[in-house]
């Protein structure tokens, strides 16, 4: 083999290369009118996985209501937007609950919350979630306020419902304290379905703080 026939052969593959990278449906150009059209190529091409080509349709969809016009860009860039802002999306997510989970642990000394019993009623004619909460203060000081949100999950840790919680009662030292919160049951909402068929004991509720007031005026939060 001479080296003009080497030659030759590297320069065929660097075009088909090219070539076949320039018509990739991925570089196309989003267009309204071929959108369908180029959803087809992108799927036949198996160079999206079914999961990106889901939240590809999506990304679009939300562009078009909400008016955003996506003409010009290619659908690689959109699925890098796509990712990119997932990426992001995660990273505020592990934020939040590392500074959650940070306040949980910075509160836990002054006050333990749990949840006694969950049933279903009415309350004013109304269809109605009712959770007995119980409080105690295990900390030194006279607790004036408390705010914050008890997370029901079930047995997979997977959330059913969150019910926000406000106290505005005096808890001394040592004492525990019973207060009966109840929710406006909505047979439309799964979650509120999921949480009326569910036992006590499939219910793991987590107490999440946002502050606590004590007698005195200092806050922790």
């Amino acid at each position: 083999m001479t080296k003009a026939t080497i030659i030759h052969g590297v320069l065929l593959i660097i075009i088909t290369v090219v070539f076949g990278s320039c018509n990739s449906p991925l570089h196309r150009a989003y267009s309204p009118a071929t959108y369908e059209e180029d959803m087809k190529a992108l799927r036949s091409s198996n160079k999206v996985g079914d999961e990106d080509l889901q939240t590809l349709a999506k990304y679009v969809m939300l562009a078009r209501l909400s008016g955003h016009d996506l003409t010009g860009q290619t659908y690689e860039d959109m699925i890098d937007e796509i990712k990119s802002l997932q990426q992001n999306n995660r990273e505020l997510h592990n934020r939040e609950a590392m500074a959650k989970e940070a306040r949980r642990i910075r509160l836990s000394p002054f006050l333990q919350i749990n949840l006694k019993d969950k049933t279903y009623g009415k309350k004013n004619s109304n269809n109605v979630l009712v959770f007995t909460v119980l409080f105690k203060n295990t900390g030194a000081r006279k607790i004036k306020t408390v705010t914050g949100n008890l997370v029901m999950n079930d047995l997979m840790g997977k959330p059913i419902k969150k019910l926000p919680v406000f106290l505005d009662e005096d808890i001394l030292p040592g004492q525990s304290l019973i207060k009966i919160y109840t929710s406006d049951y909505n047979d439309s909402d799964e979650s509120d379905r999921r949480m009326r068929s569910k036992d006590l004991v499939d219910i793991r509720a987590v107490w999440d703080p946002e502050k606590i007031i004590f007698d005195d005026g200092l806050l922790a939060e």
